[in-house]
């Protein structure tokens, strides 16, 4: 039965996925106080202090502008006063007779120029308290004040370098002294344009600021003001002016006006220190006039924003409160909500985990009810489902074990057979095998590449082409059952083809089952080849019975003819051919004999080496008439073997004698040796133009040669092959071109006289 999956899907995913519902439900109302008190309080602050810096600010400007205003009046005043004492005519005077170079007059001069400064023009202004006056080339003529003699180059320089009234920039005091600015103005003469000197007043800071903030008409202590007052020439330094310098009327007028406790600070040379001050302070700042000086007032950004500073506290400790009330009205929600909710989440844990017992107790009639009651019933229904599945699962596991035994008995009984199996699928692939029929998938698996080359008797069937392969037939997926035989290599197998279907498609396989019959069929060979040979056994005999008599009768009067006969006479030339003839006929005979012959000589052990150069030496001479060359390299350290040496030479004679009359002109024939699998084999090699290959099959058999009429019988090498297999042991033709043929015999060595004796009979 078929069940279809439904899935809801939520819209989107809880970011908190991975916390608890009790600690999202508290977080909840925690976020809630939080969002309303924090951030409303934040916005709420943030807004009365933008305000409260507005009017900060708006009161600074404001500030600043008034002092800005009072200083710049007060020092026109102190400009105007200057000017009047330039006017002065007996200065100007005086003056111009000092500057006129009269050298008898200019102390005296001096001394009533100074004494005129001193009492006439000195108290006039108590804001001044120095007077000099500078020539037109910026000499020093008269000084009232001897601390400033060391500024007086100075000041010269300064004063000659404009044509009308100006205020110089800071001079800090000496210690106890307060500092000062200089007050320069043109002194011109009665009839001139251009000024004959300068009068410079020297006026304390202290006077100046005291006497310009007390022109405040409003009466403000400005003492109790919490802004600071800094002042900045035209070289940036600076002049901090402390809360007492702003009320002339404070009890330490004397010392205000002195100038004590003003500070002097350098022009600033670090830009992140200046920066942290602006942070730290609100400041306005205005220029004083013509002059060059800055007012600047400033206000702390701590004391100016007091009123709003506690806003934010305020909020945070209600928000606090409120979280903690809600903390503790959650415990409602979380008893009756949150814990059954957990409660699910635990039991659905151990029904994953395999506790399908689970289930859930939950006393409400609510939505949250209803969810623990399906749950119940679902945790239910899939316990019994679980149980049904573990129970067919086990039924199931049998019968896999079962059939895991059926499949394992059929693949030991496949593996083990003897006889190759090979099963092809619906497309003609190999799909199962057995090791014995390694050989038959080089046939089945190749796709036609090495079917062609194989020996194959064709079946025999009348609507087939005798030429095609009895692989292809064999393969055939759509062929009925068929039973062919083929050399796959230097084996023969016979093999039957059954179709084989699979499954209800209509389509169908192929079962291929190969039996090795080679030694079946080299047994029956051997016993059709023992047969040729008792029947040749017994032609022989009756041959050699019936033909030897009268072929020594033959050879016996052609004997007496030869020599009654005059060794002129021209019958002398016939009777040596019918003697030749004779001899012929015999050897024939003999050999014949001895290739059907049964009997046996005695069998010891025999060193195969000293056969084969007993072989050598016989046939040296007629290697050497045919201008061949023996040559010998017999490399096997283990050389005895068990057989007859008369017979086992006879093999070695045979090879011998046929490789050298198969070289034409000069050529060597090598014999070599060497131990191989527990056999000695030996090599027999020409340097002859080899054997055509249409000949290759017959060369085994009896009375087949390739010699000219009367110079063979065609029994030479089945002998040699008869002998060796007698002998356990076995002849064939290795290697066969134009370059030559090669020859191998085989026989099993001799170990502590264990190897089987040679069948000789």
């Amino acid at each position: 039965m078929q069940h279809n999956l439904r899935v809801y899907h939520v819209g989107m995913r809880d970011p908190l996925h991975w916390l608890s519902v009790k600690y999202k439900l508290a977080l909840g109302f925690v976020g809630l106080c939080t969002l309303a008190f924090g951030v409303g309080g934040y916005l709420i602050s943030k807004s009365a202090k933008s305000s409260l810096e507005e009017q900060i600010l708006q009161r600074l400007e404001f500030q600043c502008q008034a002092y800005s205003t009072d200083l710049n009046a007060y020092l026109e005043m102190l400009l105007r006063r200057s000017e009047d004492f330039a006017s002065d005519g007996y200065i100007r005077d005086h003056l111009a007779r000092i500057g006129s170079g009269q050298l008898q007059d200019v102390g005296q001069l001096r001394k009533e120029l100074l004494r005129h400064l001193r009492v006439n023009k000195l108290p006039l202004e108590t804001a001044f308290s120095d007077l000099l006056v500078i020539s037109a080339r910026g000499d020093l003529v008269a000084n009232l004040n001897p601390r400033n003699g060391g500024r007086s180059q100075g000041l010269s320089k300064w004063a000659i370098q404009a044509n009308q009234s100006q205020c110089s920039q800071l001079f800090p005091g000496d210690e106890g002294i307060s500092p000062s600015v200089f007050l320069s103005t043109p002194i011109f003469g009665l009839r001139s344009v251009e000024p004959i000197g300068r009068l410079v007043a020297e006026v304390q800071v202290g006077h100046w600021i005291a006497d310009a903030m007390r022109t405040d008409r409003l009466g403000r202590d400005r003492t109790a003001e919490d802004v600071s007052l800094r002042l900045q020439d035209s070289q940036a330094q600076t002049l901090e002016v402390t809360p007492r310098f702003l009320n002339y009327d404070s009890p330490d007028a004397a010392a205000v006006r002195e100038g004590r406790g003003l500070i002097v600070l350098g022009a600033p040379t670090n830009e992140k220190e200046t920066e942290e001050a602006r942070e730290n302070f609100y400041r306005r700042s205005f220029p004083i006039g013509d002059t060059g000086w800055n007012a600047e007032v400033s206000i702390q950004a701590s004391n100016a924003l007091a009123p709003v500073s506690g806003l934010q506290n305020e909020f945070l400790l209600v928000g606090t409160l409120m979280t903690i009330a809600s903390i503790l009205l959650l415990y409602f929600p979380l008893q009756f909500l949150a814990r059954p909710l957990m409660m699910l989440s635990e039991a659905a844990t151990k029904i994953r985990q395999g506790d399908f017992s689970a289930r859930v107790t939950v006393n409400t009639n609510d939505e949250v009810g209803d969810l623990a009651k399906s749950f119940n019933l679902m945790a239910s229904a899939v316990q019994s489902r679980s149980e049904e599945l573990v129970s067919n699962a086990k039924q199931l596991q049998l019968r896999q074990a079962e059939s895991r035994a059926q499949r394992d008995r059929l693949d030991h009984v496949i593996s083990t057979m003897r006889d190759g199996l090979v099963v092809l699928d619906e497309e003609g692939n190999v799909s199962l095998s057995n090791h014995a029929a390694g050989p038959l998938l080089e046939v089945f698996s190749s796709k036609g590449s090495l079917r062609d080359s194989l020996s194959h008797f064709p079946c025999g069937e009348g609507t087939r082409n005798p030429a095609e392969s009895c692989a292809d037939c064999l393969a055939d997926l759509q062929a009925p059952m068929k039973s062919c035989v083929l050399d796959v290599g230097n084996r023969i197998y016979e093999i039957h083809a059954t179709p084989l279907p699979i499954g209800d498609t209509g389509r169908q396989g192929r079962i291929l089952v190969g039996r090795d019959i080679t030694e079946r069929i080299e047994g029956e060979e051997r016993e059709v080849h023992q047969e040729r040979l008792a029947v040749l056994g017994e032609v022989a005999a009756v041959m050699a019975h019936e033909l030897n008599n009268p072929l020594a009768s033959i050879s016996m009067f052609s004997q007496m003819m030869q020599t009654e006969l005059a060794e002129d006479s021209p019958l002398q030339e016939n009777i040596d051919v019918i003697s030749r003839n004779t001899e012929t006929c015999k050897r024939v005979i003999r050999e014949l004999l001895g290739y059907a012959s049964k009997g046996g000589t005695d069998s010891g052990e025999v060193n195969v080496h000293d056969v084969i150069d007993d072989a050598l030496r016989f046939l040296r001479p007629l290697a050497d008439r045919h201008h061949v060359s023996l040559e010998s390299n017999l490399k096997a350290d283990l050389s005895c073997i068990l057989g007859d040496e008369v017979q086992l030479r006879q093999i070695f004679v045979n090879l011998v004698m046929n490789s050298v009359q198969a070289i034409e002109g000069s050529g060597t024939v090598s014999v070599g040796s060497r131990v191989e699998s527990g056999s000695i084999l030996v090599q027999v090699l020409d340097t002859g133009s080899g054997i055509p290959e249409e000949k290759l099959e017959e060369i085994f058999r009896p009375f087949y040669t390739t010699k000219s009429a009367g110079e063979g019988t065609g029994l030479g090498l089945p002998t040699a092959r008869r002998i060796a297999e007698l002998h356990h042991g076995g002849l064939s033709m290795v290697e066969t071109s134009e370059k030559g043929t090669c020859f191998e015999v085989r026989f099993p060595l001799s170990v502590s006289g264990k190897m089987p004796s040679p069948d000789l009979s």
